[in-house]
Formats: C-alpha cells, structure tokens, sequence
C-alpha cells in the first residue's frame, strides 16, 4: 500500500490529534497549518511535482504532532528553558516519530517528525544529522518552520517582522538550513511577500 492510501479518516484524526497539541498556547495555535502552507509555497518554487506538494501539506500538518506529549509547564513557559526542559521538548521529535510508527503508510511523515529539527551543519537534534543526510522533506519542512516560528509570538519573545524574518533564512542558507530549500522559500517568499493565509 502506497503512503498516500492512508485512510482520510485516520489522517483527520491525527491532524486533529497535532492541532490539539499546539492549541494549549494561543501564540502556537495553527503553527503546524502555517508551516504546511509554507513548505507547500516552498516545494512549488522549486518545482516539485503535484504529488509531492499534496504530501507536503499533511508532512507539515503533522510534523509537530509529538507536542502531545511536552509538560504544559514547558510549552507555556516565558523564561528561558532549564537544560532539563529543553531536552524534555527536544523528545517532541522522536515521540512524533513513535506515534506514527505503528502505521507503515505514514512512514516518511514519522521520518520528518524525527528530524524536522536536524541542521546542516550537524548541530541539530535528536541525532546530529548532517546535510543530505537529512531526508529532503525534513530539509523543507525545516526551512518553513523555522520562518513561521520567527514571525510568531512566543511565551519567551516577540515575535519577528515578515522581512527580518526572511533575511535571517537568507543568512542560515548553507549553515543551518538547505540551500536548495532556503532559494525555493525566497523565491515563495518575493511572490508573496512572506505572507500566510490560513482562511
């Protein structure tokens, strides 16, 4: 069976499940739908054929989904985090991962919940992943996230202007982040001018 034959009712639920998870904090609410249509936006740029943006769409919908699982206490806190709460909500990652091992059709969403937050430099986690050794949908998906958490409010700061925003990207392209991902979302980025609807 083929990933996209993944039932539309499980993947509802799933989606609901993650929505969930980021509803706890009012500046995360929807961060998951913003950075779907982000990697969507970024993937077009570049190209990618018709099935893969589709998949993009639900990757980026669930990439977050193991926030199920991080303590209020942390998702909510203003301060800075404590290396113990830190590494508490780096598990995101791999508990994302475990809750969708179980379903063999939504392996590659498993893949990029594991390693949304791998870096191209290796200084990523959970397992210092580097370069193209990040799978390619994680790369893209971390190009997205990255944007949609700076231009949002967070517990602990401010949140980012749209052009801070992307020059920042900019700046990470080839250090941190893809640089095949980086030009696709500044090219998304100049068509739109950054901006997300969501309605």
């Amino acid at each position: 069976m083929s990933p996209e034959n993944c039932s539309i009712e499980i993947q509802t639920s799933l989606i609901e499940i993650a929505r969930a998870a980021e509803a706890r904090t009012e500046s995360t609410a929807y961060h998951s739908e913003k950075v779907a249509r982000v990697a969507h936006g970024i993937a077009k740029a570049l190209d990618r054929p018709k099935n893969i943006l589709a998949r993009l769409l639900l990757v980026g919908r669930l990439h977050n989904i193991g926030l199920v699982g991080t303590c209020d206490s942390v998702l909510r806190k203003t301060g800075k985090l404590t290396p113990q709460e830190f590494k508490h909500i780096q598990e995101h990652t791999r508990l994302g991962a475990a809750l969708l091992a179980p379903i063999p059709e939504l392996a590659d969403v498993a893949e990029v919940c594991l390693s949304h937050h791998e870096r191209w430099d290796g200084s990523g986690y959970p397992n210092g992943l580097a370069g193209e050794k990040i799978p390619r949908l994680a790369r893209l998906i971390s190009v997205a996230d990255s944007y949609c958490a700076m231009i949002s409010e967070r517990p602990h700061r401010d949140s980012l202007p749209r052009p801070v925003a992307a020059e920042i990207i900019a700046e990470e392209r080839g250090t941190l982040l893809c640089p095949e991902c980086v030009d696709g979302f500044l090219t998304w980025y100049k068509k739109t001018d950054g901006r997300i609807d969501l309605f």
